[in-house]
């Protein structure tokens, strides 16, 4: 970088790379930071009810980019009517955390769709992928920390899925997982929960 004869396309390039680098050395500090507050029971979770909806949303459009760029075709499919009891800002990260799994770990064209949906007494957020699925070998140890498949890039750091699998667990959820050839379906299940209303105004 420090080269003054580097031609600028070149540079562009190393900016690019140092960029990503930085991003990734980031999120690996975060990830710690969640896992050692799990660990030592201090992160806690606010739940309230949550509009699912829009939270799939602002995730999905979030994430546009990433998926133009790396050629997924980004859907999205939602029950306006979905709520859930938990809390808003984890419920997103695990969002993110089961799109970025799906663009990363997929091949380009693939496409991803986020849906959500209530039913039952339980209301869910899915995260599912048209990619070549997960090995049965795999889904054993999916969850546990540091874990990585043979599908997984060098980059991963192993510990995505088992931060949504215990946040998931301090709602009151879980994370439940569906996978064939063709289709991988990541889903956080929530109990169901009621948004508040607007009063009703009245006239005299």
């Amino acid at each position: 970088m420090e080269d003054e004869e580097l031609d600028e396309a070149t540079r562009r390039e190393f900016l690019d790379t140092m960029a990503g680098q930085v991003r990734r050395l980031t999120k690996l500090a975060d990830d710690l930071l969640d896992l050692s507050r799990l660990d030592a029971g201090r992160l806690q979770v606010e739940t309230q009810p949550v509009a699912l909806g829009e939270l799939a949303s602002a995730a999905v459009e979030e994430f546009a980019g990433v998926a133009l760029a790396s050629e997924h075709p980004l859907e999205y499919a939602a029950d306006g009517r979905a709520s859930a009891r938990g809390d808003p800002q984890r419920v997103m990260q695990i969002v993110r955390i089961l799109l970025d799994n799906a663009l990363a770990h997929t091949p380009p064209g693939t496409p991803v769709e986020v849906a959500v949906r209530r039913a039952d007494g339980r209301a869910e957020i899915s995260v599912a992928d048209g990619g070549p699925g997960i090995k049965d070998e795999d889904r054993s140890e999916l969850f546990e920390r540091f874990y990585r498949g043979e599908s997984t890039k060098a980059s991963g750091s192993g510990l995505g899925l088992a931060i949504a699998r215990e946040l998931a667990e301090l709602m009151g959820g879980r994370i439940e997982l569906e996978s064939k050839p063709g289709r991988t379906v990541f889903s956080l299940v929530l109990p169901a929960g009621e948004l508040a209303r607007e009063p009703e105004f009245v006239g005299v």
